[in-house]
């Protein structure tokens, strides 16, 4: 018999793990719940329902991510919002980002599809990089919500294969076209 979780919190980091390995698209309860080494009742019994569980899993998955960026890059502002979109874009691009950008790009494809589960956490997710990015952001937060779009459309470009048209934006030195 699998062994049962009762920490809501040591559910989410096995399900986050599935998520980034196998991607959102595709996300049923039975393989979540396999993943995480319960059943799919009692992850309804844990998060109320299939889209308060997708919410706090991405929600937690964006936390993971802002400490994996945190350490990357400190607290501190940056002299230009090039040097910063650079910086950004060198670790998303790394190996140990790309899952997360994978799963981000789901929940914009899903939300935009209308799911609400999807929605609710793409803004809550928006909201903590733009307050990630405006500590980092010459301008502060003034600057954060402009920053976060170019590096949005970047990620998208590397995602349809474009990556040569984001390199000639942003070089690894921090300066950019913008």
């Amino acid at each position: 018999m699998a062994r049962q979780k009762m920490n809501k919190q040591a559910l989410l980091s096995d399900l986050a793990d599935h998520v980034l390995e196998y991607g959102l698209n595709n996300a049923s309860l039975r393989p979540m719940a396999a993943a995480a080494g319960t059943s799919d009742r009692m992850l309804i019994y844990h998060f109320g329902s299939k889209d308060a569980l997708i919410v706090s899993l991405l929600e937690h998955l964006a936390a993971r991510m802002e400490v994996g960026l945190d350490a990357a890059l400190p607290a501190e502002r940056l002299e230009t919002e090039g040097a910063l979109i650079a910086r950004v874009m060198e670790q998303m691009r790394s190996k140990a980002f790309q899952p997360y950008t994978r799963v981000w790009l789901e929940i914009i494809a899903a939300a935009a599809q209308g799911n609400d589960a999807h929605l609710k956490a793409g803004r809550a997710i928006i909201d903590l990089y733009l307050n990630w990015l405006s500590v980092r952001h010459p301008e502060g937060a003034a600057g954060a919500a402009k920053a976060l779009t170019i590096i949005e459309g970047c990620l998208v470009m590397d995602a349809v294969g474009q990556e040569r048209l984001v390199d000639m934006l942003c070089d690894t030195d921090g300066r950019s076209e913008y």
